[in-house]
């Protein structure tokens, strides 16, 4: 078998005659130089594609599965609520319809006397310079009309609810009716496009919920809590995990988390409300 050789000369010899291009099909030489070129470049770009951050799984209690990205210090939360409590924890409210603000470890230590709150997670958006404090988009808590939210026409048409009641949770867009129904926790927050440095990477609290029900709520909450995230990182983690809808709850300095007593990420300022899954 003779062994085909092609030399330097060659190859830039028919670079350099782009009339030549045409005859790369009809020549073999060069289509035997460039086939080991073609496969490298296939795989360059295969490795690109499957890249994708690496999650560990745990059961920290029935129902409450916790997903850990140890590089990234990045936690995806999913809690069964046919099987944990949804709650919304808050500092005293005023009648102006303002909040009080607590350091975010005060929030577990006064809510989990009998140890059944198992993840605490910051919520809602606030004005930080006010003591007590503005709600920005509404909170409801335990029956109980806080606000509706001073900041309503601060991002016209990504206004969102998160509501839920026992066993039961969704995310609609905001309506003064959410509020004044019969659910009793509503949460404010914000559509994952709205712009919060949306491309940044900063801290982030995202919530998702899937497992539709048949009366278009949702069985069960993912909460995404990261140091570094961009907006549409967050909201795409969620749906990998399969999530429907997502919210985007406060970030920044209020980021917070602690799982099981111990704090995972600690927010840098006092905030007026969290939210925590307890076991039933």
């Amino acid at each position: 078998m003779t062994q085909l050789k092609i030399s330097s000369i060659d190859f830039q010899n028919f670079m350099n005659d782009r009339s030549n291009f045409h005859s790369i099909w009809h020549s073999p030489r060069y289509i035997f130089f460039l086939f080991p070129l073609a496969l490298l470049t296939s795989c360059d770009r295969a490795v690109t594609q499957t890249t994708s951050p690496t999650f560990q799984e745990s059961i920290v209690a029935p129902g409450i599965t916790i997903r850990t990205n140890v590089a990234q210090k990045t936690y995806v939360i999913e809690a069964d609520l046919s099987k944990t409590t949804l709650r919304s924890i808050s500092g005293a409210p005023t009648p102006a319809g303002k909040v009080g603000q607590m350091k975010f470890e005060e929030f577990w230590a006064q809510n989990n006397n009998n140890g059944a709150l198992k993840v605490l997670i910051n919520g809602t958006f606030f004005q930080t310079y006010n003591k007590p404090t503005g709600i920005a988009f509404g909170l409801k808590q335990d029956k109980q009309l806080i606000t509706y939210g001073y900041g309503l026409n601060e991002f016209p048409n990504q206004t969102v609810t998160v509501a839920w009641s026992d066993g039961k949770i969704s995310i609609e867009p905001y309506s003064l009716s959410t509020f004044n129904g019969t659910t009793p926790n509503v949460v404010g927050a914000l559509a994952p496009t709205a712009g919060k440095n949306a491309s940044r990477a900063l801290p982030r609290t995202f919530i998702g919920v899937k497992n539709q029900l048949s009366d278009k709520t949702y069985s069960t909450v993912l909460l995404f809590i990261s140091p570094a995230a961009s907006q549409s990182e967050a909201e795409q983690t969620l749906q990998k995990f399969g999530a429907e809808r997502v919210a985007m709850l406060d970030g920044g300095q209020s980021t917070g988390l602690i799982i099981g007593g111990k704090s995972m990420l600690q927010p840098k300022t006092r905030i007026p409300q969290t939210i925590g899954i307890f076991i039933k």
